[in-house]
């Protein structure tokens, strides 16, 4: 259920309001006349949505959304407020409101658009925390990244920004993130038009995503090449909420891709010693040149050949289609494919396809494929191992939970809730898990957690006095092991869960014969 404060300084609203999202049985709604008494309140309890007048005595909506803003930027906030105030809609904008509702016309539209609103404006909020939380998790793993790595939102305010920066762009990550340097000030001017056209689809379009090469200006002056990949990330009602990316200093490519059209001479000299597969094709798929092959195939043998022979009958219009925008728009295009090699292994390639000249100024295609071949067959086997993970956890008759530091659940499977008889529609991630030990055993727990986080336990069972969900107390054992990450620091604590009551009763029983 959604809890909501509603401020506003007339009564008949109020109870209008109250009474109708309440009777959904989606809402809970407390109100005030004041926004002085909706502040106490909002300092007193926690609010999934605040909803404010506009006009108001002493504080007005506007000024309550700065205060509320300021100290919870992240609060769902609506203005709902009478006809004839849509001058204060751009301002309530411009200061984070999340929606605004106008009062007025049928009722029942009316509070359906509100109801509506909010449900956004929350679920809004739960995405946003949702990646707040895996923040840490993406920048533990960026820290190393030898790129480019950042997220911010559709306004351009970075919610992190790691890799190289400096070393690419001559700026300090601070200098970014202050606003110092803009990323349209880093674009050169040649690229200017396409970057922004590119940041508006970002920014609007729901699943778009950019990979083609830009260039920036160094702080020293130089010119440097990007390359990525950068999406957006949408909530469940395509609202762009997050852009998101990793780039890539191509630079040495670049270069080296001019130097080849300036000297051919030198040009074959570096691409016959490449790791990658180097090849050029003219506008029929017709092969020029190519660096190596497999044995006991030779280059030569290839020359005149089309490349679309060597493709299967799925991935030729891949191919045509990439060369087609290769000679029609000069756009640099990437896809991946696999050749068989005999007849049960397949080799895997990542080609990039950009326009080139040959010969004295013959519109060609240069692709550079990489194998990529290892990649695939860890991506499979990880594919792998997460499905038998998942059906391993399905089918245990053990509860699994991850505990935090702080003694919260961070992670549970549905057999703890059936163990403790929680209702499924009842989240308790977050949820401390002392709610769930008998007091009787509360401090024997609590001193077990310690020595687990320290290192002094590691997967010793031992059996607790529990409670399901209802109070009633059952016994249970609990296998605790601590989880550490790559550096060998605990970060959490593994339990698995077993309800143990029958194998308790039977020992009673026994001792008392």
């Amino acid at each position: 259920m959604i809890s909501v404060l509603h401020v506003d300084d007339e009564q008949v609203v109020l109870d209008t309001c109250k009474r109708v999202l309440e009777r959904s049985g989606r809402f809970s709604v407390d109100t005030a006349l004041t926004a002085t008494q909706a502040l106490r309140k909002f300092h007193a309890a926690s609010y999934d949505a605040i909803i404010a007048d506009y006009r108001m005595a002493e504080i007005d909506g506007l000024e309550l959304l700065k205060i509320v803003r300021k100290e919870q930027p992240d609060q769902p906030f609506l203005i709902f407020t009478g006809k004839g105030r849509e001058e204060v809609a751009a301002e309530a904008y411009e200061h984070g409101v999340d929606f605004y509702v106008q009062k007025g016309g049928d009722p029942l539209v009316q509070f359906a658009e509100l109801a509506h609103k909010i449900e956004k404006a929350v679920e809004k909020r739960r995405v946003m925390k949702q990646l707040e939380e895996s923040k840490e998790q993406l920048q533990n793993f960026v820290r190393n990244f030898e790129g480019i790595a950042f997220q911010s939102d559709p306004g351009g305010h970075y919610h992190f920004l790691e890799g190289k920066v400096e070393e690419i762009t001559g700026y300090s990550i601070d200098e970014i993130r202050a606003g110092i340097i803009l990323p349209d000030g880093l674009v050169h001017p040649d690229d200017r038009r396409k970057f922004e056209e590119d940041i508006r689809q970002l920014t609007t379009v729901p699943g778009f995503r950019v990979d083609s090469p830009i260039r920036i200006i160094h702080k020293d002056g130089r010119i440097r090449w990007l390359q990525g990949i950068i999406h957006n990330v949408s909530s469940t009602e395509g609202i762009v909420l997050y852009i998101q990316g990793a780039l890539n200093d191509i630079t040495d490519l670049k270069i080296a891709q001019e130097k080849i059209v300036v000297n051919e001479a030198k040009w074959r000299s570096i691409i016959t010693k490449a790791p990658a597969i180097i090849t050029i094709l003219d506008k029929s798929g017709s092969i020029l040149f190519i660096n190596k092959t497999h044995p006991p195939h030779t280059p030569a043998s290839f020359i005149g050949t089309s490349a679309y022979d060597y493709l299967t009958p799925d991935q030729k219009p891949i191919l045509q289609s990439a060369l087609e925008r290769v000679f029609s728009i000069g756009e640099v295009m990437r896809f991946e494919c696999s050749h068989p090699l005999g007849d049960t292994v397949e080799e895997w390639f990542t080609h990039q396809i950009s326009p080139v000249t040959w010969d004295g100024g013959l519109p060609t295609a240069l692709i550079i494929s990489v194998v990529i071949t290892e990649r695939k067959w860890l991506e499979q086997n990880l594919r792998e191992s997460e499905e038998q993970y998942r059906a391993i956890v399905s089918a245990s008759g053990d509860g699994i939970s991850i505990i935090s530091h702080e003694g919260r659940i961070i992670f549970d499977t549905p057999r703890v809730y059936e163990i403790f008889d929680i209702p499924r529609e009842r989240n308790i991630i977050g949820s401390p898990v002392m709610d769930y030990i008998d007091p009787s055993f509360a401090r024997i727990a609590g001193e077990r957690i310690e020595k687990i986080l320290s290192g002094d336990i590691d997967s010793e069972p031992y059996e607790y006095l529990l409670r399901k969900a209802d109070g009633t107390p059952f016994w249970g054992e609990l296998i605790s092991s601590p989880i550490r990450d790559a550096t060998g620091e605990i970060t959490s604590i593994l339990v698995i869960i077993r309800d143990v009551s029958c194998r308790k009763q039977s020992e009673s029983n026994t001792s008392r014969k």
